[in-house]
């Protein structure tokens, strides 16, 4: 079952970032046929884990995009994804739909490197929208395949400011994480994952041996590690890279992510 761990920060006189992303997810665009398990948690809808023999083969789309070698649609998502690279600004701009990154599979798009050994990875978020539904997030993702239920290890930064360390042990097995918000939580009775007080300048994920470290600067303060080192074991060549998922099944969305760090080293985070 999930752990989540809340770490409050100590910064209490802080404003809210401008704009509120909905708790209410809209509605799925007509003519294509969503199913109920699929949809995420809302005021009217119990979200629910995906049956457990439900897969679909990822779709990869044979083409490098900016430093990353290829990117694939892991899951199949109802929606097929874009993305491209814009060298001058260093940005990367996702649209995509998908379920989410969570339970026994996923569904996001996934720019990606084949690598070994040792990684640095971090990146700053710019969302098109602050209104767009609250549970979107980047992801800065190490996993085994492009299995839907593969094992991975992701740091993901949630569109209402939440941060985790989230990672699949086994194959098809379900995620466990640890979850990292601002100092002002939700109020009583609302959801888990309501508006958060800030949002991060920038997160990462080191992997040092089988040791993996979230780093995140809250508000522009040089980014540091956040909670203790998570151990999770690779075996041979992983996947590295950039995922974004809308977690609206049908309903693509826009991230921008910036200033990418991809090293094959640790102590490259910054």
């Amino acid at each position: 079952m999930r752990t989540c761990l809340l770490a409050a920060l100590a910064v209490l006189s802080v404003s809210p970032a401008s704009g509120q992303s909905s708790l209410i997810p809209p509605p799925s665009p007509p003519g294509i046929e969503v199913p109920d398990w699929a949809l995420p948690q809302s005021p009217t809808h119990r979200q629910v884990a995906p049956p457990a023999d439900f897969h679909r083969a990822s779709v990869t789309f044979g083409k490098p995009v900016g430093q990353f070698e290829n990117s694939s649609d892991v899951g199949g998502p109802l929606v097929p994804s874009t993305a491209s690279y814009d060298p001058a600004s260093k940005t990367y701009t996702i649209s995509a739909a998908g379920y989410n990154i969570w339970y026994q599979r996923d569904e996001f798009h996934y720019l990606w490197k084949k690598m070994s050994g040792d990684v640095s990875l971090a990146a700053s978020v710019q969302w098109s929208s602050m209104d767009d539904f609250h549970d979107r997030k980047v992801a800065l993702v190490i996993r085994d395949s492009l299995d839907d239920d593969s094992r991975e290890i992701v740091a993901a930064q949630h569109g209402n400011g939440m941060v985790h360390i989230a990672w699949r042990g086994e194959k098809t097995g379900l995620m466990t994480d640890i979850s990292h918000r601002s100092a002002r939580q939700p109020a009583p009775g609302t959801m888990e994952k309501g508006q958060q007080a800030i949002h991060p300048t920038r997160f990462g994920i080191e992997k040092k041996g089988d040791a993996f470290q979230l780093w995140v600067s809250w508000q522009g303060e040089p980014i540091h590690p956040e909670g203790a080192p998570v151990p999770f074991k690779t075996s041979g060549p992983f996947y590295v890279g950039i995922g974004f998922t809308s977690h609206l099944p049908a309903t693509p969305l826009t991230a921008k992510v910036t200033d990418v760090v991809l090293e094959n080293a640790p102590g490259k985070i910054r």
